[in-house]
């Protein structure tokens, strides 16, 4: 067991699944849900999905994007957490800015991440993701979010 302290205590354990919670930083002005960054965002996420980490449900929400990723684990170790959202959040970052015409820092420093501890907590976990959406009041059907997925141990591909 890892365990990192910033802001906020982060735990780790090689084969471990992670609800992960990533967020533009106050007063930046980006709709991430837009057509041309969600897209972005979302080939992010699964450009590694089945070589670095496991990808599960996922959504990107107009200032947020929700994650359940599990590290794969070779020889009783993983990358660390910290070290994949970094990567993440950083091309995604220079994309975003080309995209938008802008530059600077465009996500908060730390993450989010919640260990899960068995199906019902990751199942609490996917179902917080599919209703994101509707909860903040962006559709009133789930399944006509465009920037939910669910990328089941996917290597590029649902």
């Amino acid at each position: 067991m890892r365990k990192r302290r910033r802001h906020l205590p982060h735990y780790e354990q090689p084969g471990r699944v992670y609800f992960i919670t990533f967020t533009l930083k106050p007063g930046i002005v980006a709709d991430l849900s837009a057509a041309q960054v969600a897209p972005i965002i979302i080939g992010a996420l699964r450009y590694f999905a089945g070589t670095r980490y496991h990808l599960y449900d996922y959504t990107v929400m107009p200032d947020h994007v929700h994650c359940i990723v599990q590290p794969i684990v070779s020889d009783g170790d993983c990358e660390p957490l910290d070290r994949i959202m970094h990567s993440l959040k950083s091309w995604t970052a220079n994309e975003i800015n080309r995209a938008l015409g802008r530059t600077g820092a465009l996500w908060l420093a730390e993450s989010y991440d919640h260990m899960l501890r068995g199906e019902d907590d990751y199942k609490e976990k996917a179902r917080y993701i599919f209703n994101n959406p509707v909860a903040v009041g962006l559709v009133n059907d789930p399944a006509k979010w465009p920037w939910w997925g669910n990328g089941v141990h996917c290597n590029g591909e649902d």
